[in-house]
């Protein structure tokens, strides 16, 4: 028989490890005396490691790290390093005085050096204290081993190794390293693993279990979530132990997460979680493929320690691999344990929301995750967003939608535009900006004003099914698409409901009168609604009868131009209304015209809005007053008491009674002044002006929100050119005021001068008492 013996070359161990960590770590860079201190560290730490016993486990391949290094060093453009160092490694490969383990740990320890740069090798070797590794144990030959087993047997005590230095370790390290595991494991590699499987799908094992407390509660205050059996129960290796610690965690993360998926299950959960937890369930359905897979691979026997690893059959697991197979699916539950814990307490827009802040993190694999999940979360809240649009159903039993109703209004007077609905901002996801919410709403809205306020339910059914075919397939990640729907399908809404309020509304009819007769536009009304209110409006408030002044209003329309013409709509609205005042005031303080309008153009011309126009109305009819009054004074001055004057032949006072007389016309003609420029200004000024740019803003208005805008800004403006808003021009309405009483309160004067007069000439002789009647009258 031929036996094969290797030639090992005569190499000092120090010197070899030496040569390759100042070939593989040259700080060049740095200065002579720093160079020297950096491999001296160096050297010495990368000696003591490889002849370390602490490193235990399975150790991966040399020849992998190797190859890394070199690459590494062709990367630096280190060509002759590079060539050095596989010249220095095959002879560390070929050298027997270093365990596969300790060649494994020095290997990895380079390469960790050599992904770094010269100066940030030099500070972090020149600022670090390395860890007192243990020196190794020398060898003991067969002889002595089987000598110190029969001692033990016969119960001889073994001599212990000093407490005050193990090795070169402090003999606090250790005590702790020894308590905290043994170096030889009592339970077999292969029931480790199988335990762990276990664990990592919720189940309490042999060795591994839970804390209900974490799991049910904070985990930061219920203590730990992983229980592992204590030393005393289980010995085992530090590095085992500590490797079923973050394996057990794993499971600890998926029973946090499929309680959640429990709970999302209820009926009474809303579309949107449920939506979520199925997305998890599918999450968790690839993790229970990956645990299939391994406990397959259960079966394949583990390899002997004796054994070469290549000539063993099949995939086997061990603690190690196991924690390679487990780490993306540990990195994924990790991510949707911290999204459940995110999303507690949160429902609709508000969770979508959660997750798709989730989705806006830099980690990209964290990112596809919650993109995946949000892609199934949106599909109820797009079919709720699908069905309001087209439809103008809001469907949303568990409050999840970010529209809502206005109110529980539900009376005969609620605005149907206003009242209706709104937007909840904290449901609103961040997804979708204002604008398109607030296009989605009001196309919704505009479904809901044309069923109920229009009654115009017959074109909902039969435009909203084939519009939203276009939109059946809408989901996450079409949002533009998504608005081009919705703006589609507002515009087409818009339109039609533009058109009903023009053809069945009759809004530029309505708009007209409310002109003509309620603002005063028609001089013929006014002046026979004075002829036929006047002498009814002049007594007490009390006195004045709503019935009487809605006759006299009856007949002034029919009497004036096309009043006869105005049947059904005109004649019915226009109402005469007194409201309730003092007792001393006349029936002119308390009357006032209505124009009555119900839906739909009630939402237009709301009560807020009829009562800015009851105020101009006033105003108006102030004004048309104290010009009548005027002209019943000039009537007095220039025909009675110009036709008195002359009477008084002998009378000493003639002559004051003439310039008396030309004061009075001249104070007269200076109101009238007043008065008629005051009306021009409110009339021409103000109302034509305003009321021309609301007629032109509101025929080309696209919605009925531009419309309601027009008209707002409409009576806006003329309140407040007309002095009748807030701040100062309150100040300014009570000067006007007085001076329209003022002008007002000279006809009554002159009335009673005229009759004073009329009786004096009376009892002269002068004046016949018929005389007297006829200019009394």
């Amino acid at each position: 028989m031929v036996s094969t013996v290797r030639h090992v070359p005569s190499v000092d161990r120090e010197q070899l490890i030496g040569e390759i960590v100042c070939t593989c770590c040259n700080p060049s860079e740095c200065s002579e005396l720093v160079q020297q201190s950096v491999r001296s560290r160096l050297v010495s730490y990368a000696t003591r490691l490889a002849d370390s016993a602490v490193g235990t486990g399975d150790s991966g391949d040399p020849d992998t790290v190797f190859q890394s290094i070199r690459q590494r060093l062709l990367q630096q453009h280190r060509q002759d390093d590079a060539a050095r160092f596989a010249e220095l490694y095959q002879q560390l490969a070929m050298y027997d005085g270093l365990s596969g383990k300790g060649r494994y740990a020095l290997l990895s320890l380079l390469q960790h050096l050599t992904e770094q740069g010269a100066a940030a090798i030099a500070s972090s070797v020149l600022h670090y204290k390395p860890l007192q590794l243990p020196k190794a144990l020398p060898l003991r030959s067969a002889a002595a081993a089987e000598q110190s087993s029969s001692r033990q047997t016969d119960g001889s005590k073994v001599q212990r190794p000093s407490t005050t230095q193990q090795g070169g370790m402090p003999a606090v390290a250790h005590q702790q390293y020894t308590a905290a595991g043994s170096d030889v494991s009592t339970v077999k590699q292969l029931e480790l693993v199988r335990d762990i499987l276990r664990a990592v799908q919720g189940l309490t094992g042999r060795y591994c279990s839970f804390n209900p407390a974490s799991t049910a509660g904070n985990p930061a205050t219920s203590g730990p979530g992983v229980l592992i059996a204590p030393h005393d129960q289980l010995k085992l290796q530090l590095g085992y132990r500590t490797l079923m610690h973050e394996l057990g965690e794993l499971g600890f993360l998926y029973r946090r997460v499929l309680a959640a998926i429990q709970s999302g299950r209820s009926p009474h959960t809303g579309s949107v979680r449920q939506a979520l937890c199925a997305a998890l369930g599918e999450e968790v359905t690839d993790f229970y493929r990956l645990m299939a897979v391994l406990e397959a691979q259960l079966a394949t026997p583990q390899p002997t320690p004796g054994a070469d690893e290549t000539d063993v059959a099949g995939s086997y697991l061990s603690l190690r691999r196991l924690q390679l197979w487990l780490a993306e699916p540990m990195r994924r539950m990790r991510f949707l344990a911290v999204l459940v814990d995110g999303c507690a307490n949160r429902v609709g827009g508000d969770l979508a929301g959660r997750v798709w802040a989730a989705s806006k993190i830099g980690d990209p694999l964290a990112s596809s995750y919650a993109t995946r999940i949000l892609h199934q979360m949106c599909v109820p809240l797009f079919d709720m967003i699908r069905r309001w649009v087209f439809e103008g159903v809001l469907e949303d039993p568990a409050c999840e939608f970010f529209i809502v109703p206005s109110s529980t209004n539900t009376s005969s007077n609620r605005d149907l535009w206003r009242d209706a609905y709104r937007i909840e901002p904290a449901k609103l996801p961040p997804f979708i900006n204002a604008e398109l919410a607030a296009t989605i709403l009001r196309a919704g809205k505009s479904i809901n004003f044309l069923r109920d306020a229009c009654n115009d339910a017959r074109w909902v059914q039969e435009w909203a099914p084939g519009a939203s075919e276009a939109a059946a397939e809408l989901g996450y990640g079409q949002l533009p698409v998504l608005e081009r729907v919705v703006s589609s399908a507002g515009q087409r809404v818009d339109a039609r409901l533009m058109a009903v309020l023009q053809s069945s509304g009759e809004l530029d009819k309505h708009c007209q009168a409310i002109r003509r007769y309620l603002l005063l536009g028609q001089g013929d009304f006014v002046v026979a609604l004075l002829d036929c209110l006047g002498p009814e409006l002049n007594k007490l408030a009390k006195d004045v009868s709503e019935v009487t002044l809605n006759h006299l209003l009856r007949t002034a329309l029919l009497a004036s131009a096309g009043g006869a013409q105005e049947e059904g709509g005109v004649q019915d609205r226009l109402k005469a209304y007194k409201a309730q005042t003092g007792d001393l005031e006349t029936g002119w303080d308390a009357f006032s015209l209505q124009y009555q309008l119900g839906p739909p153009l009630s939402s237009i011309f709301t009560s807020a809005a009829q009562s800015s126009y009851s105020r101009l109305s006033k105003l108006l009819w102030f004004m048309r007053r104290t010009e009548n009054s005027l002209g019943q004074a000039w009537k007095l001055l220039k025909v009675d008491i110009e036709r008195i004057i002359p009477r008084f032949k002998q009378d000493a006072c003639r002559g004051g009674l003439d310039d008396l007389l030309a004061s009075c016309l001249h104070l007269r003609a200076e109101m009238a002044h007043f008065v008629i420029n005051l009306q021009y200004y409110v009339n021409l000024e103000v109302l034509e002006c305003a009321w021309s740019e609301f007629m032109t803003a509101s025929a080309a208005a696209s919605d009925l929100d531009c419309l309601i805008a027009a008209h707002d800004k409409f009576l806006d403006v003329v309140l407040a050119r007309a002095l009748l808003g807030p701040g100062r021009a309150e100040g300014l309405r009570h000067t006007l005021n007085q001076l329209l009483r003022t002008c007002m309160s000279l006809a009554p004067v002159v009335q009673r001068f005229c009759e004073k007069k009329s009786v004096k000439l009376l009892g002269a002789g002068v004046l016949q008492p018929a005389g007297l009647n006829q200019q009394c009258q």
